[in-house]
């Protein structure tokens, strides 16, 4: 143990050394121009690759950062007037140890093959770029990239093929100019990354030397020039769709069927900028979302899954002011359509969602950095409809009428791999007679080593309604961003009128944040580990107004991977050592809730996901210091990978929360006081979600997914809150009165098949079943809690959808 330790301190001194000691400069590659563009067959006996100018000598980026790869690889790199390609040779001497599990387009987390990657940044700005990689099995994948971000739902048409030598693998790889923005320029440089990962190994390696004690990759990239005069094409491409729908209805049991047709248009407005537009868009097949039982003050925050709001969406996300989901959300009265109801009226038809009728982006950037993006949609009005019993007559009320949203972004890359950016959005409700605007900024400031780096952002909300609403936000933040030793400070404050709810998501306003954190990581491997991970951090919290303090808190978080068996494991403490005050639990503004003293305490562990069976577990605990209140959670996640075509995995969670208190209602009595009850409860919660996937080959799969998720709420004894934020004597069960237990229930399944038939181009038939049910009865046993769930009311629908690709210069060639 002592030379562990000893190795540990040793290691920590000269990690840096030895990334400084490295012949680490900036590798430059010239390429050269083809007449005749290279076939894509993964069989690099065209002529074109003759003469090829050759990337190789990779240096690893892990697990041995800087040394030199176990195997060779070697890139050859040509271009012509269309596109620019890629012949990748990676060598093995034991072929058949090849891994080269398939997969599901754009889903290599956790897939056992081999990869190879290039990352282009065609402004060489060391912020933004492009990456496309391809699987020994030859599935692709590719993502647009910005800072430290990446946007995985970025799709783009693009060629390759693979072929398994005697001497190893091969990728040719073509990447048409209608997937690239680049200046119109004569003579072009671009930066650029070429990665391998080798699995078996877990070994990536990179052509340019990338020292992981600097934080990025995007900023660590070589460069590729002799590049010259290529004209950018013109970028014009369609995808017309159809799809069919059957669907029951939960109520009597019926069928129905529905179908849709649209487009989504792509123009290349110049060499720099692009229009994307979708016309009556369908979202019907997007996977249902994790619903849970939310008995927080805080809205659930659920992931935007409908492609166009996730493709290409990286300029929107400066300021942290846009979230999609607001768009064809629940209408704005939804709630309020049982108020107009007379005597003798029901609701026949309430929609729970408004209807996108068109969304269109426009974004790009120029030659000098300066990135611009503007981003439409439009929502037609919703319509309650109302049944008079008696009359059969029916009206209609409407719960929100016609809504605009738009936003517009500046964006301006600055050197040492900073930017500024402006951000505005707005949204009006013309029939309302309301619109809501948020205006701010965002930026970021490297130093020449990019060792530290000044963050900040700000913004300032306004409501237009009979009258004006203003509120503010604003972020700082200071961190050293190289070396081992890492820190960072940060400083948030939102006030208590700040709201861009209207087009944004906020937990929660009112507050204002001091917080620290200090890392220390060992990246090269020492003992029998391959790295070491340690946080640090400390949360202090007050409300903006009035200046009450209301949280403090800190963590430590350590993690580490073991070398021989590639078991990933790692621990998590965090501490509440003082009664902090929750202002937002009672709902009632100048109430508090005071919360004991508390810590927590969770640790997991991840095996070897190359073996054909691999686990996930974690386990934890909490527990109030003064009180008797207390709780404990565990995961478990097998996974089985029966072949390179079959994987299954398997997550149960079970999370049990014993003597807590939360909010039940508030009112005002009879002499005007209010009155706001609260609960002790225990909260019991299991989840069971199986994913399975059978990839039939690279451009065919079939995946089924089935969550069930139950909660039981069940009240032992009420109370009054107090003004000091403590709890008075008990009212007794019996004395309440009210029954307000909750067993919930969401157990959905999504089945997708999916069939690429061409670039670009998809056929996809997909089933959903979607059960939800919310009961006052607590059910103890899973069996029956179950049993009853499957004959509750349910919804079914199969669709079939066809999208079909159009491009332009494919056409014109034809």
């Amino acid at each position: 143990m002592r030379k562990g330790i000893f190795l540990f301190i040793t290691i920590s001194f000269l990690s840096n050394f030895t990334a400084q000691s490295l012949n680490n400069e900036k590798r430059i590659l010239r390429v050269s121009k083809v007449t005749e563009s290279p076939k894509i067959d993964g069989i690099f006996d065209d002529a074109s690759w003759i003469n090829a100018a050759i990337a190789k000598d990779f240096f690893q980026f892990e697990p041995y950062n800087g040394k030199t790869p176990s195997l060779p690889t070697e890139v050859k790199i040509v271009y012509d007037d269309h596109a620019i390609y890629f012949a990748a040779k990676m060598y093995d001497n034991n072929p058949d140890s090849i891994l080269k599990e398939l997969s599901i387009r754009d889903s290599f987390d956790g897939a056992n093959a081999d990869l190879f990657a290039v990352s282009i940044n065609t402004f060489n700005d060391g912020v933004n770029a492009v990456n496309f990689m391809v699987s020994a099995s030859g599935v692709q994948s590719d993502a647009k990239v910005t800072g430290d971000d990446d946007d995985e739902n970025w799709d783009a048409v693009w060629e390759s093929a693979v072929e398994i030598t005697d001497e190893g693998w091969n990728v040719e790889m073509k990447i048409p100019y209608s997937a690239l923005r680049f200046p119109k320029k004569d003579n072009q440089t671009w930066g650029i990354h070429l990665f391998r990962n080798i699995r078996r190994y877990r070994e990536w390696s990179t052509w340019n030397f990338v020292d992981v004690n600097i934080q990025g990759f995007t900023n660590q990239m070589g460069e590729i020039n002799g590049i010259k005069n290529i004209e950018p094409p013109l970028r014009l491409s369609v995808t017309p769709y159809v799809s069919a729908y059957i669907q029951n209805d939960a109520d009597n049991n019926s069928w129905g069927n529905d179908f849709n047709a649209g487009m989504d248009l792509k123009w290349g407005i110049n060499q720099s900028f692009t229009l994307d537009m979708i016309l009556i868009p369908d979202f019907g097949q997007v996977q249902s979302d994790d619903e849970v039982l939310n008995l927080s003050p805080y809205e659930i925050r659920y992931d935007e899954k409908r492609a166009f709001f996730t493709e290409g969406t990286e300029l929107f996300d400066k300021g942290n002011i846009f979230y999609s989901r607001r768009i064809g959300s629940q209408p704005m009265n939804y709630d309020k359509v049982e108020d107009q109801l007379n005597i003798n009226e029901t609701i026949i038809e309430n929609p729970i969602e408004t209807k996108l009728i068109n969304a269109t982006k426009i974004s790009g950037r120029t030659n000098s950095g300066l990135g611009v993006g503007f981003f439409n949609a439009m929502t037609s009005s919703a319509e309650a409809i109302i049944l008079d019993t008696v009359t059969n007559e029916k009206r209609k009320y409407t719960s929100q009428g016609f809504v605009n949203y738009n936003m517009l972004v500046v964006d301006q890359s600055l050197k040492n791999n900073s930017y500024v950016s402006f951000v505005n959005t707005n949204v009006l409700h013309s029939d309302e007679n309301y619109t809501a605007n948020v205006t701010g900024g965002e930026f970021r400031i490297n130093n020449k080593e990019n060792s530290y780096q000044i963050f900040g952002s700000g913004g300032v909300s306004q409501k237009y309604t009979d009258s004006t609403e203003l509120g503010h936000n604003y972020l700082l933040e200071f961190s050293k961003t190289k070396g081992n030793f890492l820190f960072e400070f940060m400083h948030n404050t939102e006030s208590d009128t700040y709201d861009p709810k209207d087009m944004g998501y906020i937990r929660q306003n009112n507050e204002s944040t001091w917080y620290a954190e200090f890392d220390y990581n060992i990246n090269e491997p020492f003992w029998k580990v391959l790295n070491w991970r340690t946080e640090f951090n400390m949360v202090y919290q007050n409300l903006y107004k009035p200046r009450m303090f209301s949280e403090f808190n800190f963590s430590l978080i350590t993690r580490t991977t073991f070398a021989k068996r590639y078991i990933h494991t790692g621990f998590f403490l965090h501490f509440n050592p003082v009664v902090n005050h929750d202002y937002f639990e009672p709902r009632v503004d100048g109430w508090k809730f005071n919360r004991p003293r508390s810590g927590v305490g969770n640790w997991w562990i991840s095996t070897d996901y190359r073996k054909t069976v691999a686990l996930d577990f974690n386990a934890g605990a909490w527990k109030a210091f003064d009180y008797d209140r207390y709780g404990y959670w565990f995961g478990i996640g097998p996974r089985i990978r029966f072949n390179d075509k079959w994987l299954l995995s398997y997550r149960l969670n079970i999370d049990n929360n014993y003597n807590t208190y939360g909010y039940i209602e508030d009112f005002t009595d009879g002499s005007g006081n209010t009155v706001i009850n609260f609960g002790k409860r225990d909260v019991a919660t299991i989840t069971n979600t199986l994913n399975t996937s059978y990839i039939f080959n690279s451009k065919m799969s079939l995946n089924f997914r089935a969550r069930h998720y139950w909660s039981r709420v069940e009240y032992t004894d009420f109370y009054e809150l107090q003004k000091d934020g403590y709890l008075s004597s008990s009212i007794g069960y019996d004395t309440y009165g009210e029954n307000e237990n909750y067993n919930y229930n969401a157990f959905t399944i999504d089945m997708n098949y999916l069939w690429r038939f061409a670039p670009g181009s998809e056929l996809s038939l997909v089933w959903k079943n979607a059960i939800y049910t919310n009961e006052t009865d607590i059910i103890n046993s899973f069996l029956d809690n179950l049993n009853n769930t499957f004959e509750s009311s349910q919804i079914n629908s199969i669709s079939l959808k066809i999208l079909f690709y159009l491009d332009y210069q494919y056409l014109v060639k034809k």
